[in-house]
């Protein structure tokens, strides 16, 4: 099914959560209900205009009867002055289900979506028919038992990020939320144009801060529903030990952990995670053509490797990153550096070391992780092999001369 051929047969509606108009659609005509809950913000027509959403959306619709809609505050949903709480989200869920006469349904919930859900679903048993959450958190404040949350300095940093970049592609760090995509120039102007459409700075400001204060820790032991936990495992946005907490304190809840480093389910391998959904809600998965994989394009070696060279990626990793077959990948950049990926890397990594240990004050474990070494004895040995003496010595020494 072509996301042009059948949008134009796609109704945006419209229901009232108390005072506040809600944007829905559905679409489909499958034996379950599925509501999918998205994450931060969103636009349920831009998504239409997505090549990547809609495929992934429109396969959905072939097996359920899906019901999308734009949260209080993001796209063609009311804007609110107050801050909206967790609650509030939740019985917007509600309020659409009535809507779209769905008794029952199966959440769907992304990111922040999937702590709406997960509420949800400890709330209302008997509306809930199972729980699907991809890439998703139990809190967003920093905590000795929840080390995975951001610091309250990491998450203003993120709030002027939205005040001073809302919507510049080249400011959204978009390097977390969809590291594949990141040297696709147009899709990166795609998403951030549909960030602009979800919502203004000042509301993804509010949005990001209820975010901070949103916490499902409590009740995660009375989500008795049938619930698969999907998170990649390189998810660079929400930790993979994040997803694990969940799974262990949801009594009915199956982890399944997919490859790649992407936020954004819609990005990198959706193979993986259309399969696992298919399979959780109708027992098997399709093997039609219509589950692709959606690779990067090519993108210039050079800006690549430059820009990710500290990062403690997998050659393939790096391969994926570029748009090139490993083989294609190893062969360019034969011709290009005259070395191997292995090599380069290693000696570009030890070369960022060095100036880090005559430059900052950081300590040897944090300029191991700082120059992509994935741990500090390794770090330490190939340093020694490369410049005659250990990281500490040789700091020591230098400044000594």
């Amino acid at each position: 099914m072509d996301y042009l051929h059948n949008k134009s047969k796609i109704k945006t509606r419209y229901t009232k959560s108390g005072e506040v108009s809600i944007a829905y659609q559905v679409v489909g005509t499958g034996a379950v209900d599925l509501v999918y809950i998205p994450g931060w913000v969103s636009n349920v027509d831009m998504m239409w205009k997505d090549p990547r959403i809609s495929h992934f959306l429109n396969h959905l619709s072939k097996f359920t009867r899906l019901i999308l809609f734009d949260k209080r505050g993001t796209g063609l949903s009311d804007r609110v002055n107050e801050l909206a709480s967790l609650q509030q989200r939740m019985d917007d869920i509600r309020c659409v289900m009535d809507a779209a006469d769905s008794g029952k349904a199966i959440l769907f919930g992304h990111s922040e979506g999937g702590v709406a859900s997960c509420l949800f679903a400890a709330t209302y048993p008997e509306r809930t028919h199972s729980l699907i959450t991809f890439g998703i958190w139990a809190k967003r404040k920093f905590s000795r038992d929840y080390p995975w949350a951001p610091t309250d300095k990491e998450r203003q940093v993120f709030y002027q990020m939205i005040e001073q970049c809302w919507g510049d592609w080249r400011n959204m760090d978009f390097e977390t939320l969809m590291p594949s995509m990141v040297h696709d120039e147009e899709y990166c102007k795609h998403i951030a144009a549909y960030l602009r459409s979800s919502a203004s700075p000042r509301a993804a400001l509010a949005l990001a801060k209820m975010n901070t204060e949103a916490d499902v820790t409590h009740i995660l032991g009375f989500i008795k529903v049938p619930t698969l936990i999907l998170h990649r495992t390189n998810d660079l946005e929400t930790k993979v030990g994040e997803a694990r907490y969940l799974a262990e304190r949801i009594p009915s809840a199956t982890l399944v952990e997919l490859p790649g480093e992407d936020h954004l389910f819609w990005v990198g391998d959706i193979a993986s995670v259309l399969g696992a959904m298919e399979e959780f809600i109708v027992g098997k998965r399709s093997k039609k053509a219509s589950l692709r994989y959606f690779r990067s394009p090519k993108s210039n070696l050079e800006h690549v490797m430059s820009k990710n060279f500290k990062r403690p990626l997998s050659i393939s990793e790096f391969a994926a990153l570029s748009g090139r077959s490993l083989s294609s990948f190893k062969r360019d950049f034969k011709n290009y550096y005259s070395s191997t990926p292995a090599q380069w890397l290693r000696k570009k990594r030890l070369e960022h070391a060095k100036n880090l240990l005559l430059s900052s004050e950081m300590k040897i474990g944090e300029i191991s992780y700082e120059s992509g070494f994935k741990n500090t004895s390794h770090f330490a040995h190939a340093f020694k092999e490369q410049f005659g003496k250990p990281p500490l010595q040789f700091r020591v020494q230098s400044l000594k001369d």
